[in-house]
């Protein structure tokens, strides 16, 4: 007689089609969700004192001093439409735009999201001021949040001024 294991056949598993996801970086402003890309942005900082640029339009919060390199702060409130809350507290979002950083004031930051991309479905894009800035919607945690791109929001608001 052997002693042999006698083992059981494998197991057939079958896997879920894998479908790529977006990571997105979650924020508020006032009762709003939008979310952008992990990659479009380079930091997040706290607020800091901002000093006001005379002249510029109500988009542009002023400038401030970022470990010795000058950061123009877009009000992210007023460039998408939204009514932010009060800007003495809150964050940036730092940008790179050309050889420079723009940072954007939002209310919060949230979270980060995978989600996967057949989740994302089309957005109205007069639901902010900024055209093109919106590429879509997706439903987080049961909220729908606009999803931007980021880059075209600053775009959009710096060439104002121009």
């Amino acid at each position: 007689m052997s002693d042999a294991v006698v083992l059981p056949p494998e197991q057939v598993v079958e896997e879920e089609p894998h479908v790529p996801t977006r990571r997105l970086l979650v924020f508020n402003i006032g009762d709003s969700s939008f979310a952008c890309d992990m990659d479009s942005f380079r930091e997040i900082v706290p607020m800091q004192h901002i000093t006001r640029l005379p002249g510029a339009p109500d988009t542009v919060r002023g400038l401030i001093n970022l470990r010795g390199t000058i950061v123009t702060v877009i009000d992210g409130g007023t460039s998408l439409g939204k009514l932010a809350r009060g800007r003495a507290e809150g964050l940036i979002l730092l940008v790179d735009y050309f050889d420079r950083w723009i940072g954007i004031g939002v209310d919060d930051v949230r979270d980060i999201q995978d989600v996967p991309i057949d989740q994302f479905g089309a957005a109205d894009q007069a639901e902010i001021p900024l055209v093109g800035a919106v590429t879509g919607a997706v439903e987080i945690e049961g909220q729908r949040v606009l999803v931007l791109d980021i880059k075209t929001v600053v775009q959009q608001v710096i060439g104002q001024g121009r």
